[in-house]
């Protein structure tokens, strides 16, 4: 059975000013259910425009998006079939809520309009919530949390949300080990269960839980799989 690709590209280019060149032009690509995809390459690359290009934050200048069939910038309700993940800098910490009620911010997308949680929603963070190991921590405050276990909360809540496809920017930057493990071994059970999972680093790990890599430098300088990709004379082309 032939499968339908969750994220097309086609000849994509986007760039943010007349007075600059494109961060990326003529861009094509497919991203399709049950993978796990690691957009990698340096920093200043482009990984975050096409991220955002990808959730419709960025209208590209030439060219066709489509995710899950329909077009992003033209359909944004679309997004709420996308789990993102930003960089852990990007939450706040000293906002006066506990880890249970920022979980259950995932779930706000699917209730009407001015409804209260119902007990699926409650169920659901729960079930998120013991499923990255923090049941136990669910009073707690955002700021009385390590990193390791921001990063698994912010990971509850797009599981909270039940999308289809997850989108994590640079999920893996200053947290521990174990969080990590933790992280990945969820996000295999969301691929198992037929989800996009799509990771974006500028570090490089060994790969081993990857099912293609896209190495990303202003445009596609290889894509395969990770025996292909991370090789030193590959890296060194995009990593200069």
């Amino acid at each position: 059975m032939t499968r339908e690709p969750y994220i097309v590209l086609r000849d994509v280019t986007v760039k943010y000013s007349d007075r600059n060149g494109p961060v990326f032009r003529n861009l094509s690509l497919e991203l399709y259910p049950g993978e796990i995809v690691l957009i990698a390459g340096p920093n200043g690359g482009g990984k975050t425009t096409l991220v955002k290009t990808i959730l419709g934050l960025v209208k590209p200048v030439s060219g066709i998006v489509s995710v899950l069939g329909r077009d992003p910038v033209r359909d944004p309700g679309v997004r709420r079939e996308i789990g993102y993940v930003p960089q852990l800098d990007e939450v706040n910490i000293y906002a006066p809520i506990t880890l249970y009620d920022f979980v259950m911010m995932g779930r706000y997308p699917r209730l009407p309009l001015l409804a209260r949680p119902s007990d699926e929603d409650h169920r659901m963070v729960e079930e998120a919530l013991r499923r990255v190991g923090l049941w136990d921590r669910r009073d707690y405050r955002l700021s009385e949390v390590s990193g390791g276990q921001l990063a698994r909360a912010m990971i509850a809540r797009a599981l909270a949300q039940d999308p289809t496809i997850y989108i994590l920017d640079e999920p893996f930057e200053s947290i521990d080990f174990p969080s990590e493990e933790r992280i990945m071994k969820v996000l295999e059970e969301e691929k198992g269960r037929g989800k996009l999972v799509i990771l974006t680093e500028h570090h490089i790990s060994d790969g081993e839980e990857i099912d293609r890599v896209i190495l990303f430098r202003h445009g596609i300088v290889r894509i395969g799989p990770p025996g292909e990709v991370l090789r030193r004379e590959v890296l060194e082309e995009a990593y200069r």
